[in-house]
């Protein structure tokens, strides 16, 4: 009997224990979640603006120095097209730390907008010295689709050394490639991939020694290619063939058929 008294009394000491331990943890809890004062905003930045990141978070951040959700705030951030990743940390007794990555435009999208690698739309308003970027336009295809698509044919040109100048697709699905030489690709409404390899093959064998002379190279074709030269190309071949076959008319007369 006094056993079982003394296990009683043990429990209730234990209950009580822990009634404390769980009592002091919530005061310590709210005593450092105190509420937050200070959000510092850090990053290499050369289009955004820092007091436009904060305009985004000062209606999100809720809670204190530990219930604020740092998630959450996160997924603001990576919504702006300009924010390309986001890390959010806390410093003691409150204050958030807040690192941004701001996202390149990768490439021009149509006459006046600009892209990142998501193909979401950048507004630059100086935007003289990103000339030189790729353009890319499209009749029905979205903005999206098309930075997809330029990564895809980008990154299957390396081999050949080719750079996308301008790629674009017309209201009938075709897509035409302008490289930075001057040589166009018209590459037709599928099997992208396919026809890029087969092109690089041929390019490969020999037909980038000819590379100033092509105006455009048609992959239209189910197992081959179509070579268009450039007219230039063209008067040179042609005043060479008179030119040998001048030559060849002189040869046979300065040596006349003896019978």
């Amino acid at each position: 009997m006094l056993q079982a008294a003394g296990n009683h009394l043990a429990r209730i000491v234990l209950v009580s224990v822990m009634a404390l331990v769980g009592y002091g943890g919530s005061l310590l809890y709210k005593q450092i979640d105190k509420p937050l004062t200070n959000v510092m905003i850090g990053g290499d930045f050369t289009y955004l603006q820092p007091a436009e990141l904060s305009q985004l978070l000062a209606g999100e951040v809720q809670g204190g120095f530990l219930s604020v959700d740092l998630a959450a705030l996160r997924q603001v951030l990576r919504e702006h097209p300009w924010v390309r990743d986001v890390s959010i940390g806390r410093e003691w007794p409150s204050m958030l730390k807040v690192e941004v990555t701001e996202e390149v435009p990768i490439a021009r999208w149509g006459q006046k907008g600009f892209l990142n690698r998501l193909g979401e739309e950048l507004i630059i308003e100086n935007n003289s010295h990103l000339s030189a970027l790729p353009v890319l336009r499209a009749d029905t295809a979205s903005s999206r689709e098309m930075m997809v698509n330029y990564q895809l044919m980008a990154e299957l040109l390396v081999p050949t050394g080719l750079k996308i100048a301008e790629l674009r697709r017309d209201s009938l699905g075709v897509w035409y490639v302008d490289t930075a030489p001057g040589l166009r690709m018209v590459i037709g409404r599928d099997q992208i991939s396919e026809k890029i390899r087969r092109f690089n093959l041929v390019w490969a064998s020999g037909l980038n020694k000819y590379v100033k002379n092509i105006a455009a190279v048609d992959l239209r074709y189910p197992n081959g290619l179509a070579v268009a030269w450039r007219e230039t190309a063209l008067a040179i071949q042609h005043n060479r063939r008179q030119k040998n076959s001048e030559d060849s008319t002189q040869t046979n007369n300065a040596n006349p058929v003896q019978a």
